[in-house]
């Protein structure tokens, strides 16, 4: 059911219908108004088709403007902090004397706080503007609750590489890196939506109110530094990582080469005593299986404090 928030000569009212005169209207649209968002649009000014369109198929779309005669529509994503819930959308119609928000999808809290605090405190005769103000402070501190969720979520990885570098956390990284990128794809066009709200020529601002979305916007800028940090972190980690699994590897090869270049010689020895040839001498001599087994060791020692000299010299 729609809500309607007006000003009427100075005083704040709330209703479930059309007021018969308003200085200032906000009418609020929630799912079960699907069907109804082209009649209230309608009454409101001749919106193009296009308007509705993104109006009702909002999910579908980026974050978007559009510049109509009589009103700027434009649509804004509430990206949720637990990855698997649902994406939803916020549109937003506003004129001189009007402000249309619709969350078709769902029930906002957004919205409904910005709702209560206007008609509580009986500021719908601050404009439409302000109410507009207030709904996006609100989606820009819900904002700043992902890029802190997200940063928090690289820190723990971080930790848990600097604490095991050799456990396979590629999964882990490659997956919280993707939902930064995909916040930053979502996150640039809204910074440039309230960027041209908060500028001297968009005509439905009052200037009075000029501060409020500055505010918002340095609110806004806040975000999209934040969370592209957290994604150039995570790209960086990805490298981090991969030389990590790198030096564990050539260590592992290090090893291997170690053994084999140590058991070579010892090996040698013992193929040749192993030939089927009866005259090798050691082979009669009453303590040639010792002279052979003291050999191997001898030169593997040799060999092992060799490798040990060049080591240190590296």
């Amino acid at each position: 059911m729609a809500r309607f928030l007006y000003s009427d000569q100075g005083r704040t009212q709330v209703g479930d219908h059309w007021p018969e005169q308003a200085d200032a209207l906000w009418i609020d649209l929630g799912p079960e108004d699907r069907a109804n968002v082209h009649h209230v649009v309608h009454r409101l000014y001749q919106a193009h088709p296009q308007v509705i369109e993104r109006l009702v198929k909002g999910e579908h779309h980026r974050p978007n403007l559009l510049i109509d005669n009589g009103a700027v529509s434009f649509m804004l994503a509430l990206i949720p902090v637990e990855p698997d819930r649902p994406l939803h959308h916020l549109s937003f119609i506003i004129g001189h004397q009007f402000l249309v928000t619709a969350h078709l999808q769902d029930a906002s809290h957004v919205i409904d706080q910005a709702f209560r605090y206007i008609s509580e405190n009986h500021l719908m005769d601050e404009g439409v503007d302000f109410a507009l103000y207030q709904v996006l402070r609100g989606h820009v501190v819900a904002l700043r609750a992902l890029a802190n969720h997200l940063d928090e979520q690289f820190e723990e990885l971080h930790r848990d590489l600097l604490k095991h570098p050799y456990r396979d956390m590629s999964p882990h990284i490659l997956a919280l890196r993707k939902r930064a990128m995909a916040a930053k794809h979502l996150l640039d066009p809204e910074r440039g939506i309230i960027e041209l709200l908060k500028s001297d020529g968009f005509p439905y601002v009052h200037k009075k109110n000029h501060p409020y979305f500055q505010d918002v916007a340095f609110l806004m800028d806040e975000v999209v530094a934040e969370v592209e940090a957290t994604r150039e972190g995570l790209a960086e980690m990805v490298e981090a990582y991969t030389s990590l699994q790198s030096n564990e590897i050539n260590k592992v090869m290090w090893i291997l080469t170690l053994i084999s270049v140590v058991a070579l010689p010892a090996t040698t020895i013992a193929s040749v005593y192993g030939m089927n040839f009866p005259d090798i001498p050691e082979l009669r001599w009453h303590h040639g299986y010792f002279y052979a087994v003291t050999l191997m060791v001898l030169v593997t020692i040799f060999l092992l404090i060799y490798v040990k000299k060049v080591k240190n010299r590296g």
